[in-house]
């Protein structure tokens, strides 16, 4: 019985060495794996969940907001990404979608120059502009989370000349009731959708062709897309054969560039070349 003894731990101690070992790395693979997967799941869980603002974030997931990275422009220094957990009034805590480790800016300039658009609140799609001489300090932070939406305001009329002076025959009276009637506001403006989609909103005022015509409103843009550039933003109008061009000329495409002046909740102003306008959001 001795000699069995042996000869089974002599032939069966290898095998059960063997069999360890494999187990042992099989083991250490599969945790390994798990580990990774885990430190993804609990990486893409956090920028969901966590908090700058105490906002339960209901409105772009993560994925979206991937898709929504606009291409590079040659000159264009804004970067995309997400707010942390940790914003304040001196601090953005910044998440990129490359999976790297938050980093922090210093945005107290940007808090006092009025370059932070929008309130940080954590898992919001987010533009900075960082400081070309400091990388610790953003310029500008855009939230984009809250630049999406419909944007109006009320376009009066204004009078046309010559309609006054073909008139000029009636009452004074009269042309004052009309006038008065005409001068009825008209809700227009843009909406900013996602995968930098722009949309016109607005009607089109028509008038009767017997009608005397007093008054026009501003032109619609015709918007179709929109990006940020350096912390500005671009709107673009589809492109249109100018006024009075020559037969075979080709469609102009027009961007406008609009300088943010601030964003408050469902308040927008927007400094344009020539006017400064106030935008406020419209109910969906």
């Amino acid at each position: 019985m001795k000699v069995s003894k042996k000869k089974i731990n002599r032939f069966d101690f290898p095998t059960f060495f063997i069999k360890f070992a494999l187990s042992k790395h099989i083991k250490t693979q599969a945790l390994k794996k798990m580990n990774k997967l885990l430190s993804i799941a609990l990486f893409f869980t956090l920028l969901s969940i966590v908090s700058c603002g105490n906002k339960s974030k209901k409105d772009i997931p993560l994925l979206d907001s991937i898709r929504n990275i606009p291409p590079k422009v040659e000159g264009d220094a804004t970067i995309y990404g997400l707010t942390g957990d940790g914003c304040s009034d001196s601090t953005l805590v910044y998440i990129s979608f490359e999976g790297t480790d938050p980093v922090s800016y210093n945005i107290v300039d940007a808090v006092k120059n009025k370059k932070v658009i929008g309130r940080l609140e954590t898992g919001d799609w987010i533009a900075v502009v960082v400081n070309p001489k400091d990388s610790t300090k953003a310029d500008m932070v855009i939230n984009l989370d809250q630049l999406k939406g419909e944007w109006v305001y009320k376009a009066m009329p204004h009078l046309i000349e010559n309609a006054l002076n073909e008139s000029s025959q009636i009452e004074q009276e009269v042309m004052d009731s009309m006038i008065k009637a005409a001068m009825i506001p008209n809700e227009q403006g843009f909406a900013i959708l996602r995968n930098n989609v722009a949309e016109p909103i607005g009607k089109k005022i028509s008038w009767d062709p017997d009608e005397i015509v007093l008054v026009e409103y501003p032109d619609i843009k015709p918007y179709t897309e929109w990006r940020i550039f350096n912390g500005l933003l671009l709107l673009t109008e589809a492109p249109m054969i100018p006024k009075g061009a020559k037969k075979g000329t080709k469609p102009v495409e027009k961007i406008d560039t609009i300088e943010f002046m601030f964003l408050i909740r469902d308040s927008l102003q927007l400094k344009y070349k020539d006017d400064i306008r106030d935008y406020y959001r419209r109910a969906e």
